[in-house]
């Protein structure tokens, strides 16, 4: 009688396993949702920069569906971002970084007692890299 050789046994589900990992972690990846894409479920205030300049930081993050819709972060530069939003009211991680407070003053971070809209610039060439909200939504 002949005894199954532990060490094939694992290689043999290996073979089958890592593939089947690597596609469960891809799916997950595509899987995620952008930031442009949850500010949506945070309201559908119209956005225009002239709303913007007077609103109260509530009202800002109910715009935020309707400024992205209006201008996709990956075609802004920060330039273009200060124009229509104004100055930073945050400070994250680098100057080059804009960031803005939004939302409501109940959400707590390292940075304040307000979510952060935050615009990851490229320090080579000004454009924005991506857009994160600090805390994240949930």
């Amino acid at each position: 009688m002949k005894v199954a050789d532990p060490e094939s046994w694992w290689h043999s589900a290996m073979r089958y396993l890592a593939p089947l990992l690597l596609l469960l972690s891809l799916a997950s990846a595509c899987t995620r949702t952008s930031v442009e894409e949850q500010v949506h479920a945070l309201g559908s205030r119209e956005f225009t920069p002239e709303k913007w300049a007077v609103a109260t930081t509530v009202e800002r993050e109910q715009m935020l569906g309707s400024f992205f819709k209006q201008y996709p972060a990956q075609s802004l530069t920060a330039p273009e971002v200060k124009k229509l939003l104004g100055n930073p009211t945050g400070y994250y991680d680098y100057d080059e970084n804009l960031a803005y407070f939004i939302g409501p003053p109940t959400v707590d971070s390292k940075y304040g007692k307000e979510r952060m809209l935050v615009f990851i610039t490229d320090k080579r060439n000004g454009g924005i890299d991506r857009i994160e909200l600090v805390p994240p939504l949930r």
